[in-house]
């Protein structure tokens, strides 16, 4: 009696690589968060929904400034942002500011978005429910 060769795809390794793989990424992908560490200020308000991925403004104690992750200068700030919105269109917003930068900072980045015709602006803030 003659044998014929087995031609069929044994499937059970890959599928035990690929759940050990799944598993992997479940655990540290939620490690994996990265940003730019933030005072905020604590107040009671309630979470914006937002449709769309915003475009996080940091502004950390001497007038550091990041649109997203990039570090900008408040000079440079209005180039920087016609750039993002060139790119990516007319996205919302979200300006981020440490409880220890002075208010007038605050106010002439969300003036530069609004020169830009900017409408779609957000500021984060820690709920006091999450100390």
């Amino acid at each position: 009696m003659r044998r014929r060769p087995l031609s069929d795809i044994n499937v059970t390794p890959l599928v035990d690589v690929m759940l050990v793989l799944l598993i992997i990424f479940m655990v540290t992908a939620p490690m994996m968060k990265e940003g730019i560490v933030m005072d905020l200020p604590r107040v009671k308000a309630t979470a914006m929904r937002l449709k769309e991925n915003p475009i996080i403004i940091s502004i950390k104690s001497q007038e550091r400034i990041y649109v997203g992750k990039r570090r900008v200068s408040l000079n440079r700030l209005e180039g920087v942002l016609k750039q993002v919105i060139m790119v990516k269109g007319r996205v919302p917003f979200v300006i981020e500011a440490s409880r220890r930068v002075p208010f007038e900072v605050v106010v002439k980045v969300i003036a530069a978005l609004r020169r830009l015709g900017i409408t779609k602006v957000g500021i984060s803030t820690i709920s006091e429910k999450r100390r």
